[in-house]
C-alpha cells in the first residue's frame, strides 16, 4: 500500500513539474513597427531566423551565460544579419538576460561592437537593472551610433552594479532605406583583471611612445635654433 501510495505521489509530483516548465532568462526580441519575433531559450543561446515586417531577412543570436561568462562576469553579445528589401524602416533587436549577481562595487562595464552598414544608421545602448527585470532598463551603462560603411567602438561606463541580481539588455535600433544590409555583434561584459591589465599596459606604452616622440622633437627643435 505504501508502494502504491509513493508511486502516486511521484507520478504527480512529475506531472506538477512538467504543467510548470522553469522560466527561461535568456531573451531575444525584433520588433519593426509592423511585426515582431521573438525567442527564448535555457541553455545560453537563443535564435531567430526570419522575416519581420518590411526586414524580410534576419538571422539573429544571442549568447550569454552558462556557455559563455558567468553570472559574476557577465557576457551578453548580440549578432545580427538584416536585409530591408521593402520600403524602408527601423528595426529594434533586444537581447536580455537576468540572474547577474553584482556585489554592490564599482565595475567596469564594456561594449565592444563593429561590422558594416550599407546605408542608414545603428545605434547600441546598454542597459543594467537592478530589479533583475527582462528588458529592464534601469541603468544606461554606453550608447554609441554609426553610419553607413565598417564601423567599430569599445565604449565604457563605470557603475556600481546591484547588490545582488541584476539584468543586462542590449537594444540596437537600425534604420535603414530599402535594399538596406546590415552585418554586426555588439558584446557586453565586465573584462577579467587580466584583461584590463594588459588593457591598461597598452595604454602606458602608447602614453610613453607619445612621450617620446615628444620629447625627441623637442630636441630636434632645440638643435636647429642653436
Amino acid at each position: 500500500m505504501r508502494s502504491v501510495l509513493f508511486a502516486g505521489v511521484a507520478a504527480a509530483a512529475l506531472l506538477v513539474g512538467s504543467a510548470a516548465p522553469s522560466q527561461a532568462s535568456l531573451m531575444l526580441e525584433l520588433d519593426s513597427g509592423l511585426a515582431t519575433g521573438s525567442a527564448s531559450s535555457l541553455t545560453g543561446i537563443v535564435t531567430f531566423n526570419g522575416g519581420v515586417g518590411n526586414f524580410v531577412a534576419n538571422v539573429t543570436t544571442g549568447v550569454s551565460k552558462p556557455l559563455v561568462g558567468s553570472a559574476t562576469q557577465p557576457i551578453l553579445d548580440l549578432n545580427s544579419i538584416d536585409i530591408n528589401a521593402g520600403a524602408g524602416g527601423t528595426l529594434t533587436l533586444k537581447l536580455t538576460d537576468t540572474d547577474f549577481l553584482g556585489s554592490g562595487s564599482e565595475a567596469l562595464f564594456l561594449d565592444a561592437v563593429g561590422g558594416t552598414l550599407s546605408s542608414g544608421t545603428i545605434e547600441v545602448a546598454t542597459y543594467m537593472d537592478c530589479s533583475d527585470t527582462a528588458f529592464g532598463t534601469g541603468t544606461k551603462l554606453t550608447d554609441q551610433t554609426f553610419g553607413t560603411g565598417a564601423f567599430s567602438g569599445t565604449p565604457q561606463d563605470f557603475a556600481t552594479t546591484c547588490s545582488g541580481a541584476y539584468s543586462l539588455t542590449q537594444i540596437a535600433t537600425l534604420t535603414m532605406p530599402g535594399g538596406g544590409l546590415f552585418s554586426g555583434d555588439s558584446s557586453l561584459s565586465i573584462p577579467e583583471p587580466s584583461t584590463l591589465a594588459l588593457f591598461g599596459v597598452g595604454l602606458l606604452g602608447l602614453g610613453f611612445g607619445v612621450r617620446c616622440k615628444y620629447s625627441v622633437a623637442r630636441t630636434d627643435s632645440g638643435k636647429a635654433a642653436a
